[in-house]
């Protein structure tokens, strides 16, 4: 699954990108472009949707998360 699977499947459901785990190293521009195309979505669609990306300090893009908490499940590390 990539950040853009995520956002397609945000047009059907009221999440929007929830905690996405992204590599720490992250070009801001990306990000940036990534933050728009959230919001014109929600716009568009008229509902609202977050944008939470997580910078997972270390991990590159594709190695696995490592946390240690009730409240985050270890996935992908995903590419911006």
């Amino acid at each position: 699954m990539s950040i853009h699977q995520l956002l397609l499947y945000s047009s059907v459901c009221g999440v929007g990108l929830d905690t996405v785990p992204i590599p720490s190293n992250f070009d801001p521009d990306q990000v940036a472009r990534m933050l728009l195309d959230v919001g014109t979505m929600a716009f568009r669609l008229d509902k609202p949707l977050s944008c939470r990306l997580f910078p997972v300090p270390g991990k590159e893009a594709g190695e696995e998360t490592e946390f240690d908490s009730p409240y985050l499940v270890n996935t992908s590390v995903m590419e911006v």
